[in-house]
């Protein structure tokens, strides 16, 4: 097996750690196992595509990348916010780290056939394992409330599983859900029946509107894709069930569908994001420096506890255009048309998939979250539909 492959399992056996051990050297900057193992992966196969003097062939899809990576970067450079020289690099690293799992497009493209199928089968494994982690927790640590101190929300009484926030874990829950059937619609195999249900229950148990929300939207574009549009119907009535019998718990505030305080949050950080947009709307504040921008503007306050949530607006989008401006808002919708137009077509899993993401990332920014970054490119890159003959990794 060659060294790309190793490092490759490598990682994605890394995955399962998700936010359990994470480095924060202070002031913003956070390294995860996950960071540590795609950094190692990205370097490694720079360097042996240099030292064999290999082309990277995905030319449709790594101009627009190089293209938002340079607006990401020229924002940077143009802020008019006082960064000092610390919070601009790790500003920076943050626009690298995005650069670096977006590389998985091309590696997966390196590899052939064999060892794609051993990658399903490896995702297949670290998804449950991350799934069973996520009942283990929701029964016996129901609760963040001695994390507090670490920046982390309560997210009492709900599912959070690996990633400590149930908003996030709900993605992932979907993810894996459509992954499973879109398996089990070809294979009929049972075990990947039971898994899919125990899936389906787990995205229950986050209590996550956004994550219901997306359930609905890439499970019917699947079931629409796939032929199979009466599995809507029953999928809906599976979560009005879920739903009725849940209501007699709405009295607690974190588990009540309705509340309206988290809605009211988002809100305002929406609001906060615009006012930035509109001040500097054609470059932005410099990509990934929204944390030091909440400063600026006095939207945070740096003597409070630091949360994990001052990083970003609850909006993907409102994020690209905030931080790297309308220029950036375009380069970044033109990547995505390429992936649409050179990747996705008509696979039902993958634009199941994107679909669903873009969903909740208008309700959080999962678009540039590491772990749902992770996922959905090896998704992608798995299922590409770029025509290419089949390569051994080198």
């Amino acid at each position: 097996m060659s060294l790309i492959r190793k490092i490759f399992i490598f990682t994605l056996l890394l995955f399962p750690l998700g936010e359990i051990i994470r480095i924060d050297f202070g002031n913003g900057l956070t390294i995860r196992p996950l960071d540590i193992g795609m950094g190692i992966l990205f370097f490694s196969w720079i360097i042996l595509k240099l030292f064999k003097r290999q082309k990277i062939v995905q030319s449709n899809i790594f101009l627009p990348v190089i293209l938002f990576a340079l607006a990401g970067l020229f924002s940077l450079i143009i802020s008019n916010l006082t960064l000092s020289l610390s919070e601009w690099f790790i500003s920076f690293a943050y626009l690298l780290r995005w650069i670096i799992y977006v590389s998985i497009l091309f590696i997966i493209n390196d590899f052939n056939k064999e060892f794609k199928k051993k990658i399903l089968n490896i995702l297949i494994a670290i998804g449950t394992i991350i799934v069973g982690l996520g009942y283990i927790q929701y029964f016996y640590y129901s609760a963040l409330q001695n994390l507090r101190y670490l920046g982390w929300d309560e997210h009492m009484h709900r599912m959070f599983s690996v990633f400590l926030d149930p908003n996030f874990a709900g993605v992932f829950f979907v993810l894996f859900f459509i992954f499973l059937v879109s398996l089990f619609l070809k294979q009929k195999k049972k075990i990947i029946g039971f898994l899919s249900i125990l899936t389906l229950g787990a995205v229950f148990l986050t209590f996550s509107r956004s994550a219901l929300i997306m359930l609905i939207v890439s499970s019917s574009v699947m079931f629409i894709l796939a032929g199979r549009k009466k599995l809507i119907l029953l999928l809906l009535i599976i979560i009005l069930i879920m739903v009725s019998i849940s209501s007699r718990y709405f009295n607690i505030a974190n588990i009540n569908l309705f509340r309206v305080v988290s809605s009211e949050a988002r809100i305002e950080t929406a609001r906060n994001a615009i006012k930035i947009i509109q001040d500097r709307p054609i470059f932005g504040i410099g990509f990934n420096a929204y944390r030091y921008a909440q400063f600026h503007y006095g939207f945070r306050n740096r003597v409070n506890i630091a949360s994990h949530a001052d990083a970003s607006p609850d909006n993907s989008f409102l994020f690209v255009a905030s931080t790297s401006g309308l220029i950036g808002l375009i380069l970044f919708a033109f990547l995505w048309f390429r992936i649409f137009k050179y990747y996705i077509k008509n696979n039902a899993l993958v634009l199941s998939s994107v679909v669903g993401i873009f969903v909740s990332s208008l309700f959080i920014n999962s678009l540039f979250y590491v772990h749902i970054m992770f996922w959905l490119w090896i998704i992608i890159g798995l299922n590409s539909s770029v025509s290419q003959k089949s390569k051994e990794s080198r």
